[in-house]
């Protein structure tokens, strides 16, 4: 009870704007938060951190709830048309839990949403998006089935270095990011051209790689660095 599992026709609007204004031009996204998401969010992070330890059966059954409010807004998203879900999982990073809590609060339950998606739309690209310190739980986010993941933090935010996580994982899920979201704020037109493209270089062998920043741009980074990475794209990412 006090779920809401059918989203108002105001929560589409958004989506049908911009599907209006771009067309087929662009890839448009819809997002759910992740049932872990909730959680932090219904609790707060100390008292949800502390429950996982207290009462870890109480957290399960209030993530398993989440998980059919996820389901339901993300499975509408798709009816809508959006061309890919993202299940925004930013608290799942090494800074909030340890693998073996991520493996036991976050995996199944992002692994129910993706499998749900996937049997709502075949062929409906999936990814997670989760900030910070991933590099030690690369491979139990495989666990999840979603097709990518979306951040992949390097140093200082993160710790995962994208030549080995396309070893590790890139046979599995497409990767998304990389870029240092917080040293671009000061590069040069020559410093962000070639850190844009060593990062497209170390992700491109293989295929399987989006070039983005890591996590958000601060609102303070030129647009024109941002378009840049279009042209950097087409100039580096054709494969022969």
């Amino acid at each position: 009870p006090g779920l809401l599992l059918e989203p108002p026709d105001t929560f589409f609007r958004t989506i049908d704007l911009v599907r209006a204004a771009v067309g087929d031009s662009l890839s448009v996204h819809g997002e759910v938060f992740s049932p872990f998401t909730h959680y932090m969010e219904l609790f707060g992070y100390q008292e949800a951190l502390l429950g996982l330890v207290t009462d870890p059966g109480k957290a399960e059954a209030i993530l398993e709830r989440f998980t059919e409010t996820t389901i339901a807004w993300g499975q509408a998203q798709a009816r809508q048309g959006v061309d890919a879900v993202l299940i925004s999982s930013a608290f799942a990073g090494g800074g909030f839990i340890s693998p073996h809590m991520y493996e036991r609060f976050v995996v199944p339950y992002e692994r129910t949403v993706a499998d749900a998606l996937h049997m709502a739309v075949p062929g409906l690209p999936v990814y997670t998006h989760t900030c910070g310190l991933l590099n030690d739980r690369l491979e139990l986010l495989v666990g999840s089935n979603v097709d990518g993941i979306d951040t992949l933090d390097p140093p200082p935010l993160g710790n995962t270095d994208l030549t080995d996580a396309k070893r590790r994982i890139g046979h599995r899920l497409f990767i998304k990011g990389n870029m240092n979201s917080v040293a671009i704020l000061t590069d040069t037109r020559e410093q962000f051209v070639r850190r844009a493209t060593d990062t497209l270089l170390a992700g491109k062998p293989g295929g399987g790689y989006i070039l983005s920043t890591a996590c958000s741009v601060a609102p303070y980074v030129e647009p024109w660095k941002l378009e840049l990475l279009v042209d950097i794209a087409e100039e580096h990412g054709l494969y022969c």
